[in-house]
Formats: C-alpha cells, sequence, structure tokens
C-alpha cells in the first residue's frame, strides 16, 4: 500500500481462530474467582485473570491494528471494540440510526440478563435529592433494627431493605411492600426468547400500572429507574459499604465499588438495523451483529488506575451517553451508606480486605458485614444475656434442629410454587397472570417465614 491508496474500510477486523480460543477462555476464567489466589501467593502475577485479559486484549488490537474485532467465540459471535472510545462512539452511531435493538448484561457466569431500554429522565436529580434521603434515612433505621445479636447484617435483610428502597423512590411510598413488582422485573430479566419477554413485560406494566398513574413521569422512566436503584442498592451500596472499613468516604467508597466491580461489566447490543459507523475511516455494519461492549476490561486496558477519576455512573447503564437514572442511584447508595455509618461502625467479617491489594471480584452475596456501636444505639441492645437462657424442656440443640429442618421445608415449598407459577399456561390471560401472583404471592410469605425459622434456629444454637 501506499500513500495514495486511498482504501476505505467496509467491515470489521477478523479474529483468528486462535484469538477466537483465547477471548472464549478469557471469557469462561471469569467464573473461576480462585484462581487469582494462587497465581499472586506464587508471585505469578500474569496468570491472573485480570493480566491473562489484558495480553489477550494486547494480542487482538496489534492483529486487528485496533480496529473493532469480530469475535467467534463459546458465548456468541460479537463484534468487540477494542478501545473504550470506540465502542461509546459505535453504541452511539447504532442509536442515533435508530438500529440498536435490545441490550443484555453478559454476567461472570456467561449468563445473559436483560436490560430494561434506557428512558431519560425528565426530573433534575437535585429536585429529588430530599426525597431520595427521607426514604433511605427510613429504611436504613429498619434495616438496623434487623440485626442480629453480634450485630450482623443478614443478606436476605439487606435485599429487602435495598428492593423497599428502589420501589418507593422509582413507584412511590405506596410500592414500598409490593414484593411481587421485583420478583416480576427479575422475571423478566431472565426471559428466554422474546415471547417470554413481552408476556413478562406485559405482567410488569399491569402490576406497576396503578403507581405510575399517580407518578409525573412514563413507564419505561419508571422501569428504568426500578432496575437500576435495585441494582445500585442490593449490591454496589454493600460493596461500598465494605469499603468504607479501609477509610474511603460513602461517596468515594461507592465511586470505587462501581469502578472496580461495576455492575455492568460486559453488554451486548443487538443490532437490528444496518447502519454505517464514520470510525476507522467508515464501518458498515450488518443487521443482527451483536457488540460485545467489555466496558471493565477496556478501562482496566487504557487506565490501569483504579483510583482514577471516571464518572462512576457508567457502571450502571449501558447507553452511550450520560444517565440521569444512573447519577439517582448512585445518589442512593451514597445516602444508604452514609445513613448506615453515620452511627455505626461498619466492619467486614468476611472476606478479609487488604487495603493494599483489594480482591479482584467482591460478590456483594459473599460479604459478611456488621455495623456495630459507635455510642448508644437502641437497636443493638448491650445485654445480651437473654440469649444465655435456653428454653423450657429439651435443649436448645433440639428445637434448633425442628427450626432449622421447618426452615427447610417452608424453602422447598417456596420453591415448588415458584417454580409452578413460571409455567407458560399462565401467560395467555388477566385471570392466569392474577393466578400466577397469587401463588408467587404465597411463595414469597413462605420464604420471608423460612427466613424466620432460620433466624431463630441461629439463635437457639448460639
Amino acid at each position: 500500500m501506499n500513500g495514495s491508496d486511498t482504501t476505505t474500510t467496509t467491515g470489521p477486523a477478523t479474529a483468528w481462530p486462535l484469538e477466537n480460543a483465547l477471548v472464549s477462555a478469557a471469557l469462561a476464567a471469569q467464573r473461576v474467582t480462585w484462581i487469582d489466589a494462587p497465581a499472586r501467593a506464587l508471585g505469578l502475577k500474569p496468570f491472573t485473570r485480570p493480566e491473562l485479559t489484558r495480553q489477550i486484549i494486547e494480542q487482538l488490537r496489534r492483529t486487528a491494528s485496533g480496529r473493532p474485532t469480530r469475535l467467534r467465540t463459546a458465548f456468541g459471535t460479537f463484534l468487540m471494540p477494542l478501545d473504550s472510545a470506540d465502542a461509546t462512539s459505535l453504541v452511539a452511531a447504532a442509536d442515533a440510526a435508530g438500529a440498536r435493538g435490545a441490550v443484555t448484561a453478559l454476567t461472570d457466569e456467561g449468563r445473559r440478563v436483560r436490560l430494561a431500554p434506557h428512558a431519560p429522565l425528565p426530573l433534575s436529580v437535585d429536585a429529588l435529592r430530599d426525597r431520595v434521603r427521607k426514604v433511605v434515612d427510613a429504611e436504613a433505621r429498619g434495616l438496623l433494627a434487623t440485626r442480629q445479636g453480634d450485630a450482623t447484617l443478614g443478606r436476605d435483610d439487606w435485599t429487602a431493605a435495598a428492593r423497599r428502597i428502589a420501589r418507593r423512590i422509582a413507584l412511590g411510598d405506596a410500592a414500598a411492600d409490593d414484593t411481587l413488582v421485583g420478583d416480576i422485573l427479575d422475571a423478566t430479566a431472565r426471559a428466554a426468547d422474546d415471547a417470554e419477554l413481552d408476556a413478562r413485560g406485559a405482567a410488569l406494566s399491569r402490576r406497576i400500572a396503578p403507581y405510575v398513574a399517580a407518578l409525573p413521569v412514563d413507564e419505561p422512566v419508571v422501569v428504568h429507574a426500578l432496575e437500576t436503584l435495585t441494582r445500585a442498592l442490593t449490591d454496589t451500596a454493600a460493596q461500598a459499604l465494605a469499603l468504607t472499613t479501609i477509610g474511603q468516604g460513602p461517596k468515594d467508597a461507592v465511586a470505587d465499588a462501581l469502578r472496580r466491580y461495576p455492575p455492568l461489566a460486559a453488554t451486548v447490543h443487538r443490532v437490528d438495523a444496518p447502519f454505517h459507523w464514520d470510525g476507522w475511516d467508515g464501518m458498515s455494519i450488518d443487521a443482527g451483529t451483536e457488540i460485545l461492549c467489555a466496558t471493565a476490561w477496556l478501562r482496566d486496558l487504557d487506565d490501569p488506575d483504579p483510583y482514577a477519576d471516571a464518572d462512576p455512573v457508567t457502571a450502571l447503564c449501558a447507553a452511550p451517553g450520560s444517565c440521569a437514572v444512573a447519577e439517582l442511584a448512585v445518589l442512593a447508595a451514597v445516602a444508604l451508606v452514609r445513613a448506615l455509618a453515620r452511627d455505626t461502625v461498619p466492619v467486614v467479617l468476611a472476606p478479609r480486605l487488604d487495603p493494599d491489594a483489594l480482591p479482584v471480584v467482591l460478590p456483594a452475596a459473599s460479604l459478611r458485614l456488621a455495623l456495630t456501636n459507635s455510642g448508644a444505639d437502641p437497636h443493638v441492645p448491650a445485654d445480651t444475656n437473654v440469649q444465655d437462657a435456653p428454653p423450657a424442656g429439651q435443649s436448645a440443640a433440639h428445637y434448633a434442629g425442628l427450626t432449622a429442618a421447618s426452615a427447610r421445608r417452608l424453602d422447598e415449598h417456596a420453591r415448588r410454587l415458584a417454580e409452578f407459577a413460571r409455567r407458560p399456561g399462565f401467560n395467555h390471560d388477566a385471570f392466569g397472570e392474577r393466578c400466577r401472583m397469587t401463588l408467587l404471592a404465597h411463595a414469597e410469605r413462605c420464604a420471608r417465614a423460612a427466613g424466620d425459622a432460620r433466624k431463630a434456629a441461629d439463635w437457639l444454637t448460639n
């Protein structure tokens, strides 16, 4: 090729078979969390997952000269931008052309989770600040009251409180106790195909219609807000609370949690119509293409500083531009961390956090958190002698075993009810949906009863 050659690129680069295999291996390795510890212990940092991934992306960049590359992996065929700016530009071009279709998140386990479409918030986030603070403060007091005698917070209690906050902010106070909204939202995200997605989306619309009618925003905004708030409060806020134990303030902890452990580490954007992208001297993108935006991989490659000043909201919404809903979710997460840490001292009982070598992954479900008193606190009595008194009759261990067995039976009953409610036969009409909601409501009651029974069994055991 000489200097006068003006050939225009009309398609993406194509990865070599070995590169496809390496990317498949990198995707699969994300779920094997234990491999990093022995590699670090042996001084073999190049064999940790982040370093292996970095080497693979650098190899792709070299062979494709940095151009977006078509990959055929064990998880699907993707067009993968190899630069953060290209990823944003490519998705924005698809959006502007009206070609961007459904968006899914790719989990570490390789599963796809459907995401609600991005919808702009017609209100100022600042206008909602007082409302968020009041809701969070009230629910934080309730969450503190659920602490056990050793000041630990149960994961189920945390999740229930986080979802309740999300419902109150997105749908209003009337939806505070409507746990079925979250169940239907979860089922919608797990829809196996478009038909199931439509059916569950319709069910969600029917369920939230009374709440949306009382709000100054439309349903798409409400669903996007509910999903994003739930994600941030359930996982990111818990991770941020853990990070406050190494000296970070609530705002910095939330931003760092979103950067280190982004809820949307990789997203897949389906292209529904062909469009032209101006990047790399022009590129034609065909309908049916799936654009893989491996946000976390590209971010770590382009800027390895974990404390770099990055916009945290990009980890919560897959839209190519700014998102006020994601800003609202960050605001709520910061408020929750601040409210919990205001009068208590957060403690991470497991896993152990080393400020100089924080874990590469920190699943919120793996955290065992405690909030110990920092002065007078009526929620956790200082005198716990009542726990030392055995019940009358048989030994405490005897009753603990009976209670634990009851919890297992209730859990199994709840599982079977929920499984039965997922059958497609309920999808055909409103009556079937009401039957499904009744079954799910009973399943929820059984699950809560099982949780209470487990707490009682733990109390008797200890």
